[in-house]
C-alpha cells in the first residue's frame, strides 16, 4: 500500500504545509517535528492527511516504507530553506528537524514511489 508515501510526497510538494519540505535538491525530506504534529498529525475530518495521530506511528510508517531518518543532511541556513518557527519570528532550531531518505523517494520522480515497497 503506497497511500502513506503518496500522501507524504504530496504534502512535501504543497505550499500549504510549512513543517515539511524537500532539501538537497529533492533527495531528502526534512520536517520540523513540533510544527508537523500540529500542522499535519493533529488534522481531523476532511482535512486529515494521515490515519496517524502520533509521531511514533509516523516514524513506524517511515521505517515500514524504508525511509531512513538521517542525523544531518545539509546546512539549511546556507540554502535559504529555513523552517519558520511556530511563532514565525525566528527559524526553527535545527535540532528539531528530522531528515528522511530513500533512494526511490525523490522530489521530481513520483514514478519511483512504486519501488518503495513496505516490508
Amino acid at each position: 500500500d503506497l497511500c502513506f508515501l503518496k500522501q507524504l510526497w504530496k504534502i512535501a510538494h504543497s505550499d500549504k504545509f510549512q513543517s515539511i519540505r524537500w532539501v538537497d535538491e529533492g533527495v531528502f525530506v526534512a520536517l520540523a517535528e513540533e510544527m508537523f504534529k500540529k500542522e499535519v498529525l493533529a488534522r481531523r475530518g476532511l482535512g486529515r492527511v494521515f490515519e496517524l495521530e502520533s509521531m511514533e506511528s509516523f516514524h513506524h510508517q517511515l521505517n515500514l516504507h524504508r525511509l531512513r531518518e538521517l542525523p544531518e543532511v545539509s546546512d539549511l541556513s546556507n540554502s535559504g530553506e529555513e523552517f519558520p518557527a511556530e511563532d514565525a519570528a525566528t527559524p526553527a532550531p535545527r535540532k528539531l528537524l528530522h531528515f528522511c531518505h530513500n533512494p526511490n523517494f525523490k522530489r521530481h520522480h513520483p514514478q519511483l514511489l512504486a519501488r518503495c515497497k513496505p516490508r
